[in-house]
């Protein structure tokens, strides 16, 4: 059963971001060069809704620099001496292609895996292992990036940070806060997802 409807979601999702041919239903690309998060039609927010994955799901805009030839993910775990330790991620590269734009899309699931997609010309699936943990999550906070940034070439730039502790208080983050990890010294799971644009396809 639950793969079921573990299948319907993703199925879902890729709906939500397939891009089609006609005018009416193509993904809503930025104008510019840079980074920012995806304007959700009032059907796209009422899917996500219908399905439970409105507080969930990220879902950003992108469009690269000219001289860009790859697109890497990093998913981060804040290890207990307060650095960050890669636990997975994936990437696209354009070889001798020119422009890279599209959409990058997240889901955060119970089990701390998230899974991701990263639509260009093509569609890139990826997604991370579970975490066991042993304590109860009590409190949590999911802080996504909110406002276009743009992008420079082989810097990270990090558009999700969730933060879960058992405690029962939380402070106020941003996704800024990646370059800070100290800032997160008192909660029990610190995750962060970030991107980098490169101008070296084998980066």
């Amino acid at each position: 059963m639950r793969k079921v409807i573990a299948m319907f979601l993703s199925v879902a999702i890729m709906l939500l971001l397939s891009a089609c041919t006609s005018k009416r239903s193509a993904p809503k690309m930025l104008s510019k060069e840079g980074i920012a998060p995806y304007e959700l039609s009032k059907s796209d927010i009422y899917l996500l809704q219908s399905l439970g994955l409105d507080l969930n799901t990220n879902i950003i805009s992108f469009k690269a620099p000219q001289n860009t030839k790859s697109l890497k993910v990093n998913v981060y775990l804040l290890k207990d001496n307060g650095t960050w330790d890669a636990t997975g991620g994936g990437q696209v590269s354009l070889g001798q292609e020119a422009g890279l734009e599209g959409t990058f899309a997240m889901m955060l699931k119970d089990n701390f895996a998230i899974n991701f997609c990263i639509n260009t010309k093509g569609r890139s699936l990826y997604k991370t292992d579970k975490l066991d943990v042993d304590y109860e999550v009590v409190a949590s906070s999911k802080v996504f990036l909110s406002e276009f940034q743009k992008i420079e070439l082989n810097k990270e730039i990090p558009v999700a940070i969730m933060i879960y502790d058992s405690g029962d208080s939380m402070g106020s983050y941003s996704t800024e806060d990646f370059f800070s990890p100290s800032k997160f010294a008192d909660m029990d799971l610190v995750q962060a997802v970030t991107l980098i644009f490169t101008d070296d396809p084998d980066s």
